[in-house]
Parts: C-alpha cells; sequence; structure tokens
C-alpha cells in the first residue's frame, strides 16, 4: 500500500513502503482460496469422471441384458421349432386313419405328370387296344353319389374303421409319391395306376374283410382280382 504526505514547508511528497503484514495474509488466503477452487475444480472432473463411467457401464450392463433376453428368446423359438418338428416328424410316420389315408390317396392320384412332348413318348393308341378286351361304351352312373352314401353308412356301423390308425403312414405315401415318374408310355399309366388305386384299394379290402361285421354290411363273399396282381384281401372265396 502507499500513503502520502503533505509538509506545508516542504510540500507534498509520497513515500513508498514494502507490503505489510496484512497484505502477506491477503495473498495467502487467495492462494488458499485458488487451490481450494482447484481442488474443487479436480474433485468436481473425477466426479463427472465417475457418473460417466457409472453411466457406461449401466449402458453396458443393459446391453448385455438385451443380448441375453435375445439369446433366450432365440434359445425358446430354436426349441419349440425342435419340438413342431419331432412332432410333424412324428406324426408323418404314424399310422394313419382312413379319412387321412384316403385324403393322402387322393393327393397322390392328383400328382400324375404326363409327357406332353410327343418327341418323348410311345407312338402307341391305348385308346385303340387292339386283341383285347375294353368297355364299348361308357355311360353316366347316376346313382353313384347316393350308392356312395350308403357304403359309408354301412361302413360307420363299426366306429373303429374309422378311429383305428392301422393304415400307411404319410411317409410312405410319399415315398410312393417319390417314385412316380413323368408317364410317357402305357407301361408308365398302368404302374402309376398300381400304385396310386390299385394297391390302396387292396389295403382298405384287407381291412374290412377282416372284420365280420363289415363284410357282412356290405355283403362281401369273395375276393376281388386285378390283372396281374394277387388277390385283394384275405376274404374267403
Amino acid at each position: 500500500m502507499h500513503y502520502a504526505f503533505r509538509h506545508h514547508d516542504h510540500g507534498s511528497r509520497t513515500i513508498n513502503r514494502a507490503p505489510s503484514n496484512m497484505d502477506e495474509h491477503e495473498a495467502t488466503r487467495l492462494l488458499h482460496l485458488l487451490e481450494e477452487a482447484k481442488s474443487q475444480l479436480s474433485q468436481e472432473q473425477r466426479r463427472r469422471e465417475e457418473a460417466d463411467r457409472r453411466f457406461r457401464e449401466e449402458q453396458q450392463r443393459r446391453e448385455e441384458e438385451r443380448q441375453r433376453r435375445e439369446e433366450a428368446d432365440r434359445q425358446r423359438e430354436e426349441a419349440d421349432r425342435q419340438r413342431e418338428e419331432a412332432v410333424a416328424v412324428a406324426a408323418a410316420a404314424r399310422p394313419q386313419t382312413i379319412p387321412d389315408y384316403l385324403e393322402a390317396c387322393h393327393q397322390l392320384s392328383l400328382a400324375i405328370d404326363i409327357v406332353t412332348d410327343k418327341t418323348l413318348t410311345t407312338q402307341g393308341e391305348p385308346t385303340k387296344p387292339a386283341g383285347r378286351k375294353f368297355p364299348q361304351q361308357i355311360i353316366p352312373w347316376d346313382n353313384f353319389a347316393a350308392s356312395q352314401e350308403e357304403t359309408w353308412s354301412r361302413l360307420a356301423a363299426d366306429n373303429a374303421f374309422f378311429t383305428n390308425t392301422i393304415y400307411p403312414s404319410a411317409n410312405q405315401v410319399d415315398y410312393i409319391a417319390s417314385l412316380n415318374r413323368p408317364i410317357s408310355s402305357e407301361l408308365d399309366l398302368r404302374n402309376f395306376e398300381r400304385d396310386t388305386v390299385e394297391n390302396a384299394v387292396q389295403i382298405l379290402l384287407d381291412q374290412i374283410c377282416g372284420n365280420q361285421r363289415l363284410r357282412n354290411n356290405l355283403d362281401i363273399q369273395g375276393t376281388v382280382m386285378f390283372k396281374n396282381h394277387t388277390n385283394l384281401g384275405d376274404c374267403d372265396k
């Protein structure tokens, strides 16, 4: 601090003095405040860094939790898919009821694939079979629907006939379908008719002939034979 003294006889003059003890205390106090401010800033910086670290850890924890949930969901979906696949495989391998088997046979018969390129087919005319017996006239079967309904009614007398799982499985029918080849000749047509119609009829008649009640209801007394095939069923002649 500076002090000025005025003398009447000598005029005025300014005397500079060294800082007093109060000046040193003030400087010390200011330095202390500065250090405190720096310390507070440092602490605040550490708090911010700690908060950022906790935030990042929380974000990472949430991300890991999300990934665990997604993985758990994926594993559940995979387990469900495997169970459904196992059920489907088991169902396809099980013997079928007659309604399911007939539906499979129907789909099998619709899978016929006819070659239309004449260069890839035989040149015979199956519609003009020389030296063979064949229908000379085809007429409508007017009462077919009524006869079919009556037949099913007679079969319904034995409920087990519809509920028993004794017919070829879906896998077996699919295997037959896999063996079918495009029809380019009369021989191919005969094989297709045998595999998709005659064999299925034989299986059905085998089951009916083994049921005395159904045999009586349908008045079955003999056997049905296809040319070049063994008797259909084990019914007594």
